[in-house]
């Protein structure tokens, strides 16, 4: 796939590092539609190239499904999703945590995944491209987000499955991004221990994960694969 021209849907892409995603692929010349729960403004975009705001909530299999359908009808056709969709990314102990938290993690992150993907197999154009954006607590859960951990540790293995469902026309990959736009909780010295325990001695920056997104949807030899985007912090 080539970026320039390409056709792509970034669901949850109203905010945060889901805009960062949807703005940095606008300016590699992409027609961009981004889905958010509430009303956002579209993504500015090059000239002659097609933009599109959509309001849908995931967590609701028509929903999900229509949003693909939706992103297709506004830019003539699609050629790639990226999925930044999450939920339920609060601090809470584990006696505090209640069935919404659960069912909101589970519903954004896993169940909207699972019908976003059974339409863009129908949807995508020949060898169109997923990118799902995880998280390295997935990987290695966190005590304080057990619900989103429990998420996007799920959703590492219905990407390895849809993998194998989707090929040969269409792949599938995953980006896990460290510490990158910190909750607005998190203090500044919490926030520098954090950093004391990445390699690469700093944060994340959107333009990081934005690269990897970039990389993954024009490579047209990988699919089923986790790329971990976190200054080495999983390494150690």
């Amino acid at each position: 796939m080539d970026l320039d021209g390409a056709r792509v849907l970034v669901c949850g892409g109203g905010r945060r590092l889901g805009r960062a995603i949807a703005e940095d692929l606008a300016a590699s010349g992409c027609s961009v539609a981004v889905s958010s729960r509430s009303t956002v403004e579209p993504v500015a975009v090059r000239d002659g190239r097609s933009t599109a705001a959509l309001t849908a909530d995931l967590t609701d299999a028509t929903q999900a499904r229509a949003v693909v359908v939706d992103a297709a009808t506004a830019l003539g056709g699609l050629d790639g999703v990226v999925y930044a969709a999450g939920g339920a990314f609060t601090p809470t102990t584990l006696e505090d945590i209640t069935p919404e938290l659960v069912e909101d993690a589970l519903g954004s992150v896993v169940r909207g995944l699972i019908f976003v993907a059974q339409a863009a197999q129908q949807t995508l154009a020949d060898g169109g491209s997923i990118v799902v954006i995880g998280d390295v607590a997935g990987m290695r859960g966190w005590p304080s987000y057990l619900p989103h951990s429990a998420a996007k540790g799920a959703q590492r293995a219905l990407v390895s499955g849809l993998a194998r469902s989707l090929a040969p026309r269409h792949r599938i990959n995953v980006v896990h991004p460290g510490t990158v736009l910190p909750p607005d909780e998190v203090d500044a010295d919490a926030l520098e221990r954090i950093v004391t325990r990445i390699p690469l001695g700093r944060i994340g920056a959107p333009q990081d994960i934005a690269a990897a997104v970039r990389y993954l949807l024009t490579a047209d030899y990988v699919t089923g694969t986790e790329l971990v985007v976190d200054g080495g912090r999983m390494a150690q």
